[in-house]
């Protein structure tokens, strides 16, 4: 449900996908998406205990490669379960299969986190645990599909009232929301803030523009997280542009930011080379490690490339690895190496 838009131009991200899991991922931002984007009702009755991604268990293998979705399970007060199944909608326009998809995910999460409840006389029954369903959209076109299934049966009023299935689902449609009231999480409104505009210009350099102004009107903190995402995440970051835009926006600040974000950036590709080494070789792991920094940055690699990089020596590796910055293609890492020095 949550294919790159189907135009596919130059985008400053269009992998959208990614960058919502990546997004999601961080700590403390799902737990302040769903506590500002569910139901006030629900919201209220919430423990302080922080949500929990439980995609694994609920989410079928496929779709945690290919879709945005994610499912978090949070307590009430009471001490009562409940899952909220978040699905990020990425085409340009609303998925016409998004009602029954839908259906079909909540309630298989429903049914498989069903808990046991005891009756007064003693005996036990299973109850489908509750789960509530978001959809997180940032097409450029109006979402027009009914939120309540009720209302999409098409049969007359009073046959809706006899007993007929009913689902709803929450609908949060980013080009509907002033980008002040995205969030008052920083990180989180940062990335909302990427997710709304960055599949409107064909131009990245003029996304970049929009999404750097918008950002300085919200805060230095909101400016901070833009470019650490970007970093991560961008198919086209052309550096000395950033910098520049950023010398104009927030000049006494803008030599700081894009060293905390190069650093950021070389910290999380460290840990993920680390944590990979210490189960496999040295070489193994560097190679493993360029694979995914790689994979984030270009999209899923071609068999040639990534039987070219587990096959390198540990230089070539660590040169191809430095070249990850600054080359805007995947060939362009590997090009890099074979320019001649002077």
């Amino acid at each position: 449900m949550n294919d790159d838009d189907e135009d596919g131009g130059r985008r400053l991200i269009k992998r959208h996908d990614q960058f919502a899991k990546y997004l999601l991922d961080q700590p403390g931002i799902a737990d302040a998406f769903l506590r500002e984007r569910l139901p006030a009702a629900v919201s209220a009755n919430l423990s302080d205990a922080v949500a929990v991604d439980r995609s694994e268990s609920f989410v079928d293998a496929a779709l945690r490669e290919r879709r945005g979705d994610r499912v978090y399970s949070l307590g009430t007060r009471a001490g009562d379960p409940l899952l909220a199944w978040a699905v990020v909608e990425h085409k340009s326009q609303p998925d016409g299969n998004a009602l029954p998809q839908l259906l079909t995910h909540v309630s298989g999460a429903a049914v498989k986190g069903a808990v046991r409840r005891v009756l007064p006389d003693g005996g036990v029954w299973m109850v489908p645990i509750p789960v509530f369903a978001i959809i997180l959209y940032h097409g450029t076109r109006k979402w027009s599909l009914p939120t309540r299934l009720l209302d999409a049966y098409g049969v007359p009023e009073g046959m809706t009232e006899a007993g007929l299935l009913d689902f709803r689902y929450v609908l949060i449609d980013l080009e509907t929301i002033a980008d002040d009231d995205l969030s008052r999480h920083p990180d989180l409104q940062a990335g909302l803030l990427v997710l709304k505009y960055a599949g409107h210009d064909a131009d990245p350099r003029e996304t970049l523009e929009r999404l750097l102004t918008i950002g300085a009107g919200a805060g230095l903190m909101v400016v901070m997280a833009l470019v650490r995402y970007l970093f991560l995440a961008a198919d086209s970051l052309d550096r000395a542009h950033l910098k520049m835009v950023l010398g104009r926006i927030v000049p006494e600040e803008s030599e700081m930011i894009m060293s905390n974000a190069l650093r950021e950036y070389m910290a999380e590709a460290r840990a993920e080379g680390v944590l990979v080494g210490e189960a496999k070789g040295k070489a193994e792991g560097k190679a493993e490690m360029l694979l995914r920094l790689l994979g984030r940055r270009f999209g899923p690699l071609p068999p040639e490339t990534a039987n070219r990089i587990r096959a390198a020596s540990i230089e070539e590796l660590d040169r191809w690895a430095e070249t990850i910055f600054d080359a805007r293609t995947l060939d362009a890492v590997f090009a890099e190496v074979r320019q001649p020095n002077h």
